[in-house]
């Protein structure tokens, strides 16, 4: 049986998608995975033995995608680039782990993605209103739900919590937000309020480092604070920087997703930024009791509030987390080699 399989997913510096990969490749040791050359970044996979670079003979190998929102399509531009390829007639992947679906802007967008999961011979998605359309869209292909690969993550990954004083932000940097915008402003607001009613400091933290480049945004809400001394900056790298930051921290304000979750594994309290669907589904698959304001509708009050809060009487049920780390179980479940020429 074929051991080497074609890896895809989005590789350009992101924590949660990179972790993702990570944690997958892991667990599939007795895999090789290949991937384009320019997908070696300095991130979290680049330690990982059995991910290594594809061979022009590699393009008929069985294809792993591991992605969380690969297949939204909300852009005119995204849509041209699906019609493009359903018109090619071209084979996308056989097994994907991790993904959800996102409320559609176009019908076509819509047929062409059913289109192309409809293909798949095992998808496992990451929460139950994403496997509600796949069940009616794709009903040839062997399909789960899972709580999100990070919610497996060991205890052994995760820095010990250190019973923290920060308040960490993990902000997001969208095209189109001025360096004064309403949602940098808030989060400014929000960081000047903790540092004067609890004299601690503050992390900004940037998961994407790649194209979307959360960098910028944490520069831009330090610039608007009236206490910027008291900030640090935590960035996605190749190390451990935002597990660690993440440790020192008592509470989190998280506008990206895997930020949530992490914080939720790991057992602090966070006030979700929701952005798209899929942060309100997992609060709401998972039990969370904050439920967070919209990105464009920022609730500055709740977020005070939150801050100022007790502790949460919250824990994580721990079969989310086993339950989360059967990703790599339901693909070799599944797994059937080299596909059929």
């Amino acid at each position: 049986m074929e051991r080497r399989l074609l890896l895809k997913g989005y590789f350009d510096s992101n924590f949660g998608d990179d972790m993702m990969i990570r944690l997958i490749a892991e667990k599939l040791a007795g895999f090789e995975l290949c991937v384009e050359e320019n997908a070696f970044t300095k991130t979290l996979i680049e330690s990982v033995a059995n991910i290594t670079a594809a061979r022009a003979e590699d393009k008929d190998l069985p294809v792993l995608v591991v992605t969380g929102c690969g297949f939204m399509v909300n852009t005119a531009a995204a849509l041209k680039h699906e019609l493009k390829f359903f018109l090619s007639g071209r084979r996308y992947g056989d097994y994907c782990l991790g993904c959800n679906i996102e409320p559609f802007k176009f019908k076509l967008g819509e047929y062409l993605i059913r289109k192309k999961l409809g293909k798949f011979k095992l998808i496992v998605c990451r929460d139950k209103k994403s496997f509600e359309w796949l069940s009616k869209s794709c009903p040839d292909t062997e399909l789960h739900c899972l709580p999100d690969i990070l919610f497996g993550i060991s205890g052994e990954m995760l820095p010990e919590t250190q019973n923290g004083t920060r308040l960490g932000i993990s902000l997001m940097r969208r095209a189109g937000d001025d360096d004064a915008c309403a949602y940098y402003r808030s989060m400014a607001a929000a960081a000047d309020h903790w540092i004067e009613h609890t004299g601690n400091g503050v992390t900004l933290m940037a998961l994407d480092t790649g194209g979307e480049n959360d960098v910028l945004a944490c520069r831009a809400v330090k610039r608007l604070m009236r206490h910027g001394e008291n900030v640090k900056l935590a960035a996605h790298g190749s190390g451990n920087e935002i597990t660690d930051a993440a440790s020192e921290c008592r509470k989190i304000i998280a506008a990206r997703f895997h930020a949530c979750v992490l914080a939720i594994r790991m057992g602090i309290d966070v006030y979700p930024v929701i952005y798209r669907r899929k942060m309100s589904e997992m609060i709401r698959d998972v039990r969370y009791p904050v439920k967070g304001c919209m990105i464009d509708n920022i609730d500055i009050s709740d977020i005070k509030r939150f801050l100022t809060a007790k502790k949460l009487d919250f824990k994580l049920d721990p079969q989310i987390i086993s339950e989360a780390a059967r990703y790599a179980e339901l693909f070799k479940n599944a797994y059937v080699g080299r596909p059929d020429k």
